[in-house]
């Protein structure tokens, strides 16, 4: 993937990037309200990087060629044949020194707008209900609230036991 924007670009992770998604995914300001597994060591961010690459799920953001951020786009399911297989579900993170100043706002619209033309027909977030950041964005952004779902026991961080769905459809 090679999406360019204005001010970022989304592309591929590459290995080299490990220790800058390191800093930010074991930050708990980051990894908490994303609903990350903290980053423990550089090994788990090469691994985490390894499976973003096989995957092709997750991209870095990029500024200047610096990594500042991740987004991906996932897929319920691979079934052609299930209408799910042509709807996304996206998760994000930004390093905390470039919040509030447009760049995760500018990735989600490459994002989606890259979606809508790879012919997907609904766009799905899940947030923390108390994750007032990533609710403004995705409001902001043209995405509607649905509904909560609990999280299995396992999946659980913290004292988070609920998410939000939003959705967004494509642009008559």
């Amino acid at each position: 993937m090679h999406l360019v924007g204005s001010r970022i670009v989304i592309r591929d992770f590459t290995l080299a990037d490990a220790p800058a998604y390191f800093n930010y995914a074991s930050d708990a300001r980051v990894y908490q309200p994303a609903g990350m597994q903290p980053m423990r060591h550089i090994g788990d961010a090469e691994a985490a990087i390894t499976r973003f690459m096989l995957e092709r799920s997750d991209f870095a953001i990029t500024l200047n060629g610096r990594l500042i951020g991740n987004i991906g786009a996932y897929q319920p399911t691979p079934d052609p044949d299930d209408p799910e297989s042509l709807t996304r579900e996206l998760g994000y993170a930004l390093a905390p020194d470039y919040w509030g100043q447009g760049f995760m706002a500018e990735a989600l619209e490459l994002l989606c707008d890259f979606l809508w033309l790879a012919g997907v027909t609904e766009i799905w977030a899940a947030v923390y209900p108390d994750n007032q950041r990533s609710i403004n964005l995705l409001t902001t952004h043209c995405f509607v609230y649905q509904y909560q779902v609990p999280i299995p026991m396992g999946l659980r961080r913290g004292d988070q036991v609920v998410e939000a769905y939003y959705r967004r459809l494509p642009v008559a």
